[in-house]
């Protein structure tokens, strides 16, 4: 499983093999069980992890309500940004979906790759890049489109989590209450008919 993970690293850049041997060295496999919180509010992240299998989501509690804020399934990376990059305590929760196997690195190992492998900044810093612009794809899309438009973006660019995440997840995630969704799924499902 941890091929995976060089398999990832490997495409930001080649690994040496010194590089290889110390991520495998310092990388660790765990499993979540669906519904397990993985990171909590308030804690302060300490790992980023890929996920090798399943799905997980991050989100907010807002007066009250949970609001999604990402979906992470299998070759994503799983970190709470904001926490992990200050290592202060974070304000989003990560919660396994399914069964979440995930292979972790923890910071201080992350930080001294850095440190020992110049390469490694390389890929940290075309995974920041990577991150950015989904994030700021999706601000985009919160902000600039309708609601159609939202539900269109989600199916292009997570096809596969319609039969995985419940519609709430989803009109949070779209910034949109469940009965939107419903109507706008609707009337985007009788066009392509």
């Amino acid at each position: 499983m941890l091929e995976a993970l060089l398999d990832k690293l490997n495409k930001f850049h080649p690994l040496s093999p010194e590089l290889t041997e110390r991520i495998r060295a310092v990388a660790t496999l765990v499993t979540h069980p669906a519904g397990d919180i993985i990171l909590r509010e308030g804690q302060v992240c300490n790992k980023a992890c890929l996920v090798i299998k399943g799905l997980a989501r991050s989100y907010y509690i807002i007066e009250g309500r949970d609001i999604t804020s990402r979906f992470m399934d299998e070759g994503f990376i799983i970190t709470s940004w904001i926490s992990y990059y200050t290592q202060q305590p974070g304000n989003e929760f990560i919660e396994a979906l399914e069964e979440t196997t995930l292979i972790c690195i923890h910071y201080t190992d992350i930080q001294k790759l850095y440190t020992d492998f110049p390469e490694f900044n390389i890929i940290g810093r075309k995974q920041a890049e990577y991150g950015f612009c989904m994030a700021e794809q999706r601000t985009q899309i919160l902000r600039k489109h309708t609601a159609e438009e939202k539900y269109k973006f989600f199916l292009d660019n997570h096809p596969t989590l319609l039969q995985r995440v419940t519609l709430k997840n989803i009109a949070t995630y779209l910034g949109m209450n469940e009965e939107t969704l419903s109507r706008v799924r609707s009337k985007f499902h009788k066009r392509k008919d």
